[in-house]
């Protein structure tokens, strides 16, 4: 079932940039991750509703806590602190999440600098917008400040398809800080969980279950396929027939006892080399 069709409209925001004020910060590379790049300091292509929620230049000071989160209907809006290493300025991300689709949520990202919005990033879990592959609906989890002044943020997905499929995943999204940018540098698959379609038999589903770590230079994969009944309930995994819930702790804690288990098999891959959310993946042969 596709989304229904939502008008966009071309919002150019008021926007008072002196020209003494410094360039902006700016947030690059996540078309590497199948978002589009839909607004500036000076544009915005997004629903109107939407649009309102990430105005040029915020009200008041600094956006709301971390923590703070506010839910008008189907969209919610949350704001992220970006833990910047001796930046001049308050920096965080704005998420606007439109769940108004019964199984495939849309997601935004803006910027701001102070109190002023740079890039704009939206994302879906369409097919025909990311190679074809079945992603999950995407949000943000939390950030922290990562190694040598990067930033790190925890990106968490779900997708339910019909007949009962459904996967959870953790993604941990490094953002290298650049001069005057924020860059996508790597993103590293720390859980996830993927139950397959009823077989339309007795049987139950398969689930398969992967983690990703970091060891030396290397991402290294454990991946159990399928994953034996007793192994992930004794891990805390039992049959279930929609999306595994609990903390980012919890669910990577779960995934790494699971693919501990006998038969899951090992490889490794480079922090360069794009898995399978990454446009540009290949499947080794």
């Amino acid at each position: 079932m596709m989304p229904a069709v939502v008008a966009l409209v071309l919002v150019a925001a008021p926007v008072t940039s002196p020209s003494p004020m410094a360039p902006l910060t700016r947030l690059r590379g996540l078309d590497r991750l199948y978002f589009t790049h839909v607004g500036s300091a000076e544009a915005l292509k997004a629903p109107r509703r939407v649009a309102a929620l990430l105005p040029g230049v915020l009200a008041g000071a600094r956006p709301s806590p971390p923590s703070g989160e506010a839910a008008a209907e189907d969209i919610t809006v949350r704001d992220f602190a970006l833990p910047l290493p001796n930046g001049p300025r308050h920096v965080s991300l704005r998420q606007v999440v439109d769940s108004s689709h019964p199984r495939i949520s849309e997601l935004w990202l803006a910027l701001y600098d102070g109190d002023r919005r740079s890039d704009v990033w939206h994302f879906q879990a369409m097919p025909n917008l990311t190679d074809g592959k079945l992603l999950p609906n995407y949000w943000i989890e939390s950030t922290r400040p990562g190694p040598r002044g990067s930033v790190i943020i925890l990106l968490r997905g779900d997708m339910v398809r019909p007949q009962g499929a459904w996967w959870s995943t953790g993604n941990v999204v490094t953002l290298s800080a650049e001069e005057g940018a924020l860059a996508f540098a790597h993103l590293r698959n720390a859980f996830g969980f993927r139950h397959e379609y009823d077989r339309g038999d007795d049987s139950e589903p398969p689930t398969d279950v992967r983690t990703e770590r970091e060891v030396g230079r290397r991402f290294e994969m454990h991946d159990l396929e399928p994953a034996p009944a007793g192994v992930m309930k004794a891990c805390g995994l039992p049959f279930a027939s929609e999306p595994v819930s609990g903390t980012w702790e919890e669910l990577e804690k779960m995934a790494e006892c699971i693919t501990r288990a006998p038969g899951s098999t090992v490889s490794s891959r480079t922090p360069q080399e794009p898995s399978f959310p990454e446009r540009g993946f290949r499947p080794k042969q």
